[in-house]
């Protein structure tokens, strides 16, 4: 009797399993991908489509037509519960879709968007409207404020300042992060670099400093107070409510919990991987594209295994990995561990590796 195996979210661990099965089917199985929309949007090349460099259909990828080529049923919709004893979930809708084995690649939420005024002036890139929108002239001149300052929150700093260049529009773009960017603690001489291009490209950086209000095209820091023209909420992430209103295994913080083989201790025909988990063998590991790419090669061997031969592998972090941001006008700023250094040749490395991993979903 063949088994359902449901994957819930088309992220990139997902992906790569979708990538897989074109090629090599697992066994005895009907596979389903549920998510709430039929396109996904590549968040790498976010920055550079901002800027115009890409269009938009450069960053998309049709999970529809994925799923068909990869003999896999696309179902529309957003899982609301969870019930792991039963093994069905409920959708937004009303479905009841049951299994025998789950996967979770749902990702993560931007903190305090729940309390954000609604207005066609603020973005957080969570929608198809949203993407559109922010690649229109309009959204990027004036003043432009910009809440985060993880990767995307700096990328999007570098390309937005470096349109306006482009343009002559002479609008601030002033990057607020509540913490060090980058996310360190203790300052390097890679964060000190990265900081000083920042402020050489004319962005006006406030760190560790908290936005307490926003409100009528306004946000308030500390004891000042900016207008803007947009207002990008790139904050860090918290963890979907999914997984703690349906029981199941947490973190403190509600990230779904599963060990190095990227299953739920409790409940091992459930999986999880990509931002949205916590490994509890590495709980520190940052929630960033290139671990959950690393765990949909894992996740890929030991969903095989847990349907077939029963054999598996562990998840292990890399120690040290390569990162790469745009840093506007086709420049780029590369890491990898405590070296850094930036350029042309930096991006030309990011372009050729993004339009690579775009490629093998066209």
């Amino acid at each position: 009797m063949s088994k359902n195996v449901l994957l819930i979210g088309g992220g990139h661990a997902h992906l790569s399993l979708l990538k897989n099965m074109k090629e090599n089917k697992l066994p005895d199985c009907e596979v389903t991908l549920l998510n709430p929309t039929s396109t996904y949007y590549y968040s790498g090349m976010f920055s550079g489509y901002v800027e115009g460099i890409y269009s938009l259909e450069e960053l998309e990828i049709d999970l529809e037509e994925l799923c068909q080529r990869s003999g896999v049923q696309f179902f529309k919709g957003t899982a609301m519960s969870v019930d792991a004893k039963q093994k069905m979930v409920l959708t937004e809708k009303g479905d009841i879709l049951s299994f025998d084995v789950l996967s979770f690649d749902i990702g993560t939420r931007r903190k305090g968007i729940a309390e954000l005024p609604d207005s066609d002036r603020i973005f957080h890139l969570n929608r198809k409207e949203q993407i559109k929108a922010l690649g229109k002239d309009s959204s990027k001149r004036g003043e432009v404020v910009i809440v985060g300052g993880g990767a995307a929150g700096i990328e999007l700093s570098f390309s937005i300042k470096a349109w306006k260049k482009k343009h002559s529009d002479d609008g601030h773009v002033r990057l607020i992060s509540a913490s060090p960017i980058y996310g360190e603690s203790k300052e390097s001489s890679c964060q000190k670099q990265l900081k000083e291009k920042l402020l050489q490209a004319g962005v006006e950086l406030h760190e560790n400093e908290r936005i307490s209000d926003v409100r009528d095209g306004k946000v308030t820091v500390g004891e000042e107070t900016f207008r803007y023209d947009s207002l990008l909420w790139m904050t860090g992430s918290e963890a979907p409510k999914l997984y703690k209103s349906s029981k199941l295994p947490i973190d403190e913080e509600g990230y779904l919990l599963v060990e190095d083989t990227l299953q739920v201790k409790e409940y091992p025909f459930i999986f999880g991987s990509g931002n949205g988990v916590t490994v509890r063998e590495y709980p520190d590991i940052p929630r960033n594209g290139v671990m959950a790419v690393r765990q949909g090669e894992v996740l890929w061997d030991n969903l095989s295994g847990f349907l077939g031969s029963g054999e598996g592998y562990h998840f292990k972090p890399q120690k040290r990995y390569l990162t790469i941001l745009s840093t506007g006008a086709r420049h780029g700023y590369l890491r990898y561990g405590g070296l850094c250094t930036s350029g042309k040749l930096a991006w030309k490395l990011k372009n050729k590796i993004d339009q690579k991993f775009m490629s093998t979903f066209k």
